[in-house]
């Protein structure tokens, strides 16, 4: 599968082997979701996101993600799912479904930045990843790629359908024809959702 798919798949070789919702004793152990899914238009395009506080044992593995971050900070690290509705269902490997498919990781990139930029003017770290390379776009790289679709399976509970050594990540309402990324902060979560709705509200004006 080429790298332009693994927007909405990732090679079952590459996930994370700790990313999990089992429960310890000593530990966090569920994936809690602070922030039920909420839905906006960013430049003509529909996005969903909701904003989950990870499970220690998901922390972990964010330190191969994200190693600038100290412990404290990881403690504190909010991961925020961002589904954007397609037109073309993403599994294909069309000129079309390639186009769209860059197109929505420009409109991520541009929207995560957004919202990075505003957090980081009041103090609080954030990044979003490269859904195609898995790797941060504003921050230091880490030894391990983000499995968007793995991960954010776990966090959301989402259903996923397996093609050959492929998972796809299908959407409630809109199934595979979506392009799923990720936006990561170390803010809380009523502060993240007061920013994200002033740049929404600001791109209206």
């Amino acid at each position: 599968m080429s790298p332009a798919a693994t927007a909405t798949t990732v090679d079952a070789s590459q996930q994370f082997h700790t990313i999990s919702t089992t429960a310890t004793s000593t530990a966090k152990s569920k994936n809690d979701c602070l922030v039920e899914p909420k839905r906006f238009e960013f430049k003509d395009s529909l996005f969903e996101y909701s904003v989950h506080a990870p499970s220690d044992r998901f922390l972990r593995d964010m330190a191969t993600v994200f190693p600038h971050l100290s412990v404290r900070q990881r403690k504190d690290l909010l991961v925020v799912p961002v589904i954007q509705q397609c037109e073309n269902d993403m599994v294909g490997l069309t000129y079309e479904v390639n186009k769209e498919r860059d197109d929505k990781l420009e409109l991520f990139v541009d929207w995560g930045k957004r919202v990075a930029d505003r957090l980081a003017s009041v103090g609080f770290w954030a990044d979003v990843t490269d859904p195609a390379s898995g790797f941060p776009v504003l921050s230091e790289a880490g030894p391990s790629p983000y499995p968007d679709v793995q991960a954010t399976t776990a966090l959301t509970r989402y259903d996923i359908q397996n093609v050959g050594c492929c998972h796809i990540l299908l959407h409630p309402a809109w199934k595979s024809r979506i392009y799923p990324a990720t936006f990561f902060t170390i803010a809380p979560a009523d502060i993240l959702v007061k920013v994200i709705d002033e740049i929404n509200s600001a791109l209206q004006q």
